[in-house]
């Protein structure tokens, strides 16, 4: 949009922000500066394989007290902010509420993330987490696969937003404890296999896919069980690197 149509259209039809509802200075998007500063941020200590919140010294390269003796498919998951707050409403409005457009907004501060971290050049491919295709149907959409446009969108990355599939329904897992969660998912997920045999090539649109380097996108990251489960098919599938990538990470005390 020109500048001048901009601000024209912000003349009209202010943007407020999304917290507390002010209206937003021009050159801001979607929160004052007060409400961004606000946010519930991860911050710079976060742990360099499960991205969890970590104190300065309770960080190490084989990872924080809660993923240290845990087994990921994937090398390390990200998240900018924490699952709580204003993040955990923005969330549950754009998922639950079914409010489609906030995909804009959280898409917009992942990337944010990824571009400032580097992270967006370590990867050739966008995946999206599956829903099942009856809640996707309840729900209208998929939020981890329009963050996923969101994501190949800002960096120009390539998407396979069929690449994965979920074969069977899967109890909620927010209602369940960590250990139950992992068997919940187990053999939940697959590749969907493309007529001619060639999996990744076929679905992700290009040559030689194989080997890629994915980044795994979701909107929440809790005990890591689903992403985990869907990197370990990737992984077995060809794929060679997989990152996670999320809006929000859940903390336990």
């Amino acid at each position: 949009m020109k500048p001048w149509l901009e601000a024209l259209w912000r003349l009209m039809y202010p943007e407020q922000c999304l917290v507390c509802g002010q209206v937003l200075e021009v050159g801001r998007r979607h929160f004052c500066a007060a409400c961004y500063e606000g946010l519930p941020w991860v911050g710079e200590t976060s742990c360099p394989r499960c991205g969890a919140p970590a104190g300065l010294y309770a960080k190490t390269a084989q990872g924080c007290a809660a993923c240290r003796s845990q087994r990921f498919a994937f090398r390390r998951a990200v998240a900018p902010l924490r699952y709580q707050g204003a993040a955990r409403d923005l969330i549950l409005a754009f998922k639950l509420g079914r409010r489609a457009s906030l995909a804009y907004v959280l898409g917009d501060l992942l990337c944010d993330y990824l571009g400032g971290s580097g992270l967006s050049q370590a990867v050739d491919l966008v995946v999206p987490v599956p829903l099942h295709w009856r809640r996707r149907a309840s729900r209208g959409f998929n939020q981890a696969a329009l963050l996923a446009l969101e994501v190949g969108a800002r960096f120009r990355l390539p998407i396979a937003a069929r690449l994965l599939k979920r074969r069977r329904a899967t109890v909620t897992q927010t209602a369940l404890s960590g250990l139950r969660r992992g068997a919940n998912v187990r053999g939940a997920f697959a590749i969907r296999a493309a007529r001619n045999g060639r999996l990744l090539d076929r679905l992700a649109g290009r040559t030689a896919a194989l080997g890629r380097r994915v980044l795994l996108v979701d909107d929440v990251f809790t005990t890591g069980s689903t992403v985990n489960e869907c990197a370990r098919v990737l992984r077995e599938a060809g794929v060679a690197d997989v990152l996670v990538a999320t809006v929000a990470r859940a903390c336990h005390a």
